[in-house]
């Protein structure tokens, strides 16, 4: 049965590559190569203010465009729009630059823009992007229904928009909430939520592709966008499909060429099957991210972070590495800060919580959770009973959970492994509501932004809704006390200072456990020129670049 598994499989993948293989080369004047890119993961979510995974962000960010861009030096500039910050360090105006239209021809004004943020604030709105309106002024207003017109988002002209945040929240990372692609009013407008949530899979934006089709688990088809506004600086290739390749297929699909480029799962194996390809230019950089572990501590056995701290300690994350990613590739994860990043605490002041049965023993004894007779701990009459959600894109939630199944039993801990897909383990954790967040352990990368303030993401005790990042339900006044402060403060050196101290408290309660920090290795035919990526820029920041050396 598994062979035949498999070659269904197999035959698949050939099939979606045997669907575009002869729609990737010159058809006549006017046309340029559409480029391949190997990849799993993506939802077909193709929404900029809805996605909410890499991929389809990925393809969102060629689809759309948003007012600011970030360059290879981390630094925010000009995307669609200029902008200046008021004296007060509230109001961000942003002014338009000439000509820009969407797809459809019509163009693109601040009126698209306050759309575009208004929709993120409407009442029913469920995506992962309130952060980037909720300290607007009027937001509470308008988000309630109390009032039709967002007080802190002003349409000064065609050209010009205002966003104005509210009094005491200064911050040099509010710039981050202008990173999201403008969406069309008059496309995108709706009576009732879920008319605008049917858009999610019929995309169009300014961007330099346009959407062209999607099959859930096979493709996501885009075209270089012919009418692109700014003719100078349109795409030089003919488009990019994104085919379905699971993981352990990429590296043999980038030798044969049936894919164009991928970023297969960082390890010095793939690495150096990587280097050893003739066709293939190899990129290879530490990612602004990492991999966690998220703990539901609503839940009575992970409440106590003795009890997290345990789990921690009693799993080998060295030896996880090295299984994973081999030499070189990655590094155990300290804290909810990116190594690059000038506010990633001093490694001395921080836990690294190295294997340590007897400690992790100890601390289970220590929170009430005693060993029984039959080798599992109990408490108040209730065993240690936890559920990990394990999705099988990727191959290293399986490796963790499998190797702590093995480590965890010998601590006393009945560990359930439950396996699916991503976008189920989504489902029930970040993008379910309060009242179903019913999971205990689950496991997912992360990006971050180049500014390390936490807002918004995982840490952020606001984020605690459906579809924030942060599902662990835990909350801690003060962690967020320091996470205000390290975002009004405009001197770099006094904000790295508060960050590490924040860092120091994550890094002790463990709410999200970081597991690794790795790099990221991506293979690149060698007739792709211009794909220069790197920690802060991927292929879709320089896609105006790429061309294809014939």
């Amino acid at each position: 049965m598994k062979t035949k598994r498999l070659l269904t499989l197999v035959l698949a993948i050939m099939m979606i590559i045997a669907t575009f293989s002869g729609c990737n080369r010159d058809s006549g004047a006017g046309s340029s190569e559409i480029l391949r890119f190997g990849t799993s993961g993506y939802s077909g979510l193709l929404n900029p203010i809805m996605s909410d995974n890499v991929y389809d962000s990925y393809a969102c960010s060629l689809i759309f465009e948003s007012l600011i861009k970030l360059d290879a030096n981390g630094e925010y500039q000009p995307d669609i729009a200029d902008w200046k910050l008021s004296d007060d360090k509230l109001t961000y105006t942003f002014t338009l630059k000439d000509g820009i239209k969407f797809s459809d021809g019509t163009p693109l004004t601040a009126d698209d823009v306050y759309f575009t943020y208004a929709t993120i604030a409407h009442p029913d709105y469920n995506g992962p992007r309130a952060y980037a309106v909720s300290s607007l002024v009027g937001y509470e207003e308008f988000h309630s229904g109390a009032t039709q017109t967002f007080e802190g988002i002003k349409v000064v002209d065609p050209k010009t928009i205002s966003f104005t945040f509210n009094d005491g929240l200064q911050s040099p990372a509010n710039i981050e909430c202008f990173v999201y692609g403008i969406l069309s009013k008059d496309y995108y407008k709706f009576d009732k939520w879920d008319d605008f949530l049917a858009l999610n899979e019929k995309p169009m934006g300014s961007g330099v592709m346009v959407f062209e089709a999607f099959e859930p688990k096979q493709f996501i088809k885009m075209l270089k966008n012919e009418n692109y506004w700014d003719a100078k600086n349109a795409a030089q290739i003919g488009g990019i499909y994104f085919l379905e390749v699971p993981d352990e297929s990429l590296i043999s699909a980038l030798q044969t060429e049936q894919i164009d480029f991928a970023q297969p799962s960082a390890s010095s194996d793939n690495l150096k099957a990587l280097e050893e390809l003739s066709n293939v230019n190899v990129a290879n950089y530490l990612g602004n991210g990492y991999t966690f572990m998220g703990f539901n501590c609503t839940k009575p056995t992970l409440s106590d972070k003795r009890v997290r701290q345990a789990l921690m300690y009693a799993l080998d994350r060295k030896a996880f590495i090295k299984a994973q990613y081999g030499e070189g590739i990655a590094e155990v994860g300290m804290a909810p800060i990116s190594p690059t990043s000038w506010a990633f605490p001093d490694p001395k002041d921080i836990n690294a919580y190295d294997f340590d049965m007897a400690k992790a023993a100890q601390l289970m004894d220590d929170a009430g959770w005693k060993l029984g007779t039959d080798g599992y701990r109990y408490k108040d009459g209730q065993k240690f009973s936890v559920s990990w959600l394990v999705y099988s894109e990727s191959p290293w939630p399986g490796k963790l959970s499998s190797m702590a199944a093995d480590t965890w039993k010998q601590l006393g801990v009945d560990l359930t492994i439950e396996l699916m897909d991503f976008d189920t383990v989504a489902s029930r954790t970040m993008d379910a509501p309060v009242e179903d967040k019913n999971f205990d352990i689950y496991t997912m990368g992360f990006s971050l932004s180049v500014d390390p303030d936490p807002t918004g993401a995982l840490f952020d005790d606001d984020a605690y809704v459906a579809g924030g990042f942060n599902a662990s339900g835990y909350k801690n006044p003060a962690a967020m006390e320091l996470v205000r402060k390290g975002k009004a403060e405009f001197d770099t050196d006094k904000r790295a200072e508060i960050y590490k101290e924040w860092a120091t408290i994550m890094n002790d309660e463990i709410p999200h456990a970081i597991v690794a920090y790795r790099s990221e290795i991506w293979g690149i035919n060698k007739k792709i020129k211009g794909m220069d990526i790197g920690t802060y820029q991927d292929f879709t920041s320089v896609i105006k670049q790429i061309r294809v050396e014939k």
